[in-house]
């Protein structure tokens, strides 16, 4: 008799381990960027894994993909969509097939500073486009942060105005505003997916490109351009995303609020990783012969005075006046909030991010 108890609450107990071990949900998370530990992604990735892994005490476990391996931005945001994939950070390339009004964050000049950036993105407008993305897709927005600004590298001439440009065969995203920025500077735009890039460049297939100072760097595009112009034409979103099934069904109250903050924390230390990657990257671009050009005032109006009419008359056509006339009057605000304080806000940041890094790690 005492045997067969014994047996029944072996069995129990095997149930419920079983039980417990089948209730854990992990979410597959997809990104593009490079697979490297110091990557600005990857060391916010780590910090929001640990965050909801620990916050869910081992019930939520999450699992990255860096350096797409679970496909190219457009694959990944479709997986995303259908729920084979339950969360990435990506840009803004892809989104303009499945969100047309995405394109207002790619108007040429919009921020003169990256916390102006980070406060547009936490704005009123920012939570209801949020909505309104969710409610179209299907993709929840947890959070944006930033991909940086992106200035043109090229492996032919030295760029100094848009005049050196013209000719130039300049790889874009698969983004239709800026094909039309880059056409309206004089060179020709040629969409290539992330993780063709490289290569494209160096068989020449386009001469030069437009990206953010740290992908350059991490992704090794000095070995393959020679010049860099710092016109910082657009400032690029990263978007947090995840299949909204997923969030509402799967995951429960409690964990989506552990995901949920856990993304704001992935958010701000993205940023801050971001901009200590950038004012490091310069001067290692430098090193790595890279000739960096800084336009004056005067060169960069030119920038702007091509590239601004440009985006905004096509971004205008695609989503109509109304929605950028919302996000023009948000970064007016975003940029009044900031005001002076842009630097002091920078150097905060990054503090924070190397504090919550070191934090994880003890």
């Amino acid at each position: 008799m005492k045997k067969a108890i014994l047996v029944v609450f072996v069995a129990l107990a095997l149930a419920l381990t079983a039980g417990a071990a089948s209730a854990k949900v992990v979410i597959k998370l997809a990104n593009a960027g490079p697979d490297n530990p110091d990557n600005r992604t990857v060391k916010a990735v780590e910090i929001f894994k640990y965050l909801v892994e620990k916050g869910t005490k081992g019930e939520v476990e999450v699992k990255a993909f860096h350096a797409s391996k679970l496909g190219d931005e457009r694959e990944a945001l479709e997986g995303i969509r259908m729920g084979t994939i339950q969360m990435g950070t990506l840009t803004s390339g892809p989104v303009p097939g499945f969100f047309p009004e995405v394109m207002v964050f790619d108007i040429p000049f919009l921020f003169s500073s990256a916390p102006a950036a980070w406060e547009f993105f936490q704005s009123d407008y920012a939570k209801e486009f949020k909505e309104a993305f969710r409610q179209k897709t299907g993709v929840r927005i947890l959070d944006i942060t930033e991909n940086g600004y992106r200035h043109f590298t090229d492996a032919a001439r030295p760029l100094k105005t848009p005049a050196d440009m013209k000719g130039l065969k300049v790889r874009t995203m698969q983004n239709p505003a800026h094909m039309a920025m880059v056409k309206a500077l004089g060179a020709e735009p040629t969409p290539i997916p992330f993780s063709e890039l490289y290569m494209a460049l160096q068989q020449k297939v386009v001469d030069g490109m437009e990206c953010p100072v740290v992908l350059i760097h991490d992704m090794k595009f000095y070995e393959v351009q020679k010049y860099m112009v710092l016109d910082g034409h657009l400032y690029n979103p990263l978007f947090v995303f995840m299949n909204d099934k997923f969030f509402t069904k799967k995951l429960t109250p409690a964990q989506q609020k552990v995901v949920a903050e856990a993304a704001r924390v992935l958010a701000d230390t993205h940023n801050g990783f971001s901009q200590l990657a950038n004012q490091e990257g310069l001067a290692k671009l430098k090193a790595k012969g890279m000739e960096i050009h800084k336009p004056s005032a005067a060169e960069l109006k030119q920038f702007r005075d091509l590239a601004q009419p440009a985006g905004l008359t096509f971004i205008q056509e695609k989503v109509g006046k109304e929605p950028v006339q919302k996000a023009l009057y948000a970064a007016d605000a975003a940029e009044k909030k900031i005001g002076d304080q842009a630097e002091a806000i920078v150097q905060q940041t990054i503090d924070q991010a190397k504090a919550k890094y070191q934090e994880i790690k003890k």
